[in-house]
């Protein structure tokens, strides 16, 4: 755990911020090696099934990181003003909330995962593949709300490592299992869907276990699992938010996909290919906010405004100089290539 009510502001955000950051390149990463491996074993058509259907799952899965940022912002306050019976009550209430409403999400989008890629207008050639990979995701969709609300509940406490180190764990066993199914067993996109699920359900598996043998001040007993509405209605509050402002990008990233897909299938996998260079370049600059977002509900829940102020302004500035780190390193990258076209 780590309070950042007090000590050196810059230092806190930044040994804060790069473990999100390196959580949400692995998770990046999960999805590239499943595009990688499918690509490589069961050829185009696959690896544009798999394209096809990663905007609508990215969708839902911001959706549900919004809702557990809310309580992430809930549950920093009461961390930050020493009110543990509030942390707890916090972290109850959106582990049974989770409960409910990812096995609807799992059967709401079980059922509707052909239609909606009919929407997007995926050719008849890989739909059927596309809509089995996006169904089998969607049944995994309770593993994933458990890893996110427990990882938001060990970041609010100040603990951003743990959850980074089995992300880092479930990624490489993602990758392992994409072989394993995909390269040997012949399983082509569903042997990817059903290692990514297996992946996450061993990282929330890890947090889960981990908050119950490490970190008391998060474990909720038999009694104390209850429903707070009041708190459930404050974390859907913060956490709609939180979810329209994360999902703007993907939905627009949608709205294309659905122009692409009528194209074909290789247009479609090149332009699933730019996309996973286009997050690996925009997701970092999000955990620096979900960062400066910790430090400041934490801080406010202390009722330190002067230190609010000071963390925003520090943030802002990582946060620019991250922004021109990745303007250099393109141009770097553009340059370096136009050297390459001019010799050839």
């Amino acid at each position: 755990m780590k309070d950042m009510t007090k000590g050196n502001i810059s230092s806190q955000l930044i040994r804060f911020s790069i473990p999100l950051v390196l959580g949400n390149l692995f998770q990046l990463t999960y999805n590239a090696v499943d595009s990688i491996i499918v690509g490589r074993y069961a050829g185009e058509d696959a690896l544009a099934a798999v394209g096809t259907a990663n905007p609508v799952m990215s969708i839902v899965i911001l959706g549900i990181t919004g809702i557990c940022i809310g309580a992430s912002v809930l549950m920093s306050e009461f961390f930050g003003a020493g009110d543990e019976k509030r942390l707890k009550e916090e972290v109850s209430t959106i582990l049974i909330f989770g409960c409910f409403f990812s096995l609807i999400i799992a059967a709401l989008g079980f059922m509707a995962s052909r239609g909606i890629l009919r929407l997007l207008r995926v050719p008849d050639q890989i739909l059927e593949a596309a809509a089995m990979y996006l169904r089998i995701i969607f049944l995994g969709m309770p593993f994933t709300f458990f890893y996110n609300a427990v990882a938001s509940a060990l970041r609010s406490v100040g603990d951003s490592k743990t959850p980074v180190r089995f992300l880092a764990a479930a990624s490489v066993l993602n990758g392992l299992l994409d072989v394993v199914f995909v390269a040997w067993f012949h399983m082509d996109v569903i042997g990817a869907a059903v290692a990514t699920v297996i992946a996450e359900a061993v990282s929330a598996g890890l947090c889960i276990l981990y908050i119950y043998r490490k970190v008391p001040l998060l474990r909720v007993g038999r009694k104390e699992m209850r429903l707070d509405k009041e708190l459930l209605n404050l974390t859907l509050r913060q956490g709609a938010i939180t979810a329209l402002q994360q999902s703007c990008q993907p939905i627009g990233k949608l709205l294309i996909q659905g122009m692409i897909n009528p194209l074909g299938v290789s247009t479609i996998a090149a332009f699933n290919a730019v996309n996973r260079v286009d997050d690996f370049a925009f997701t970092p600059e999000q955990s620096i906010s979900s960062g400066i977002m910790t430090f400041v509900a934490q801080n406010r829940g202390a009722k330190n405004s002067s230190r609010i102020r000071k963390g925003f302004r520090t943030g802002l500035m990582i946060e620019a100089g991250y922004w021109v780190f990745i303007c250099i390193l393109i141009l770097v990258i553009k340059s370096c290539d136009e050297a390459v076209c001019i010799r050839e």
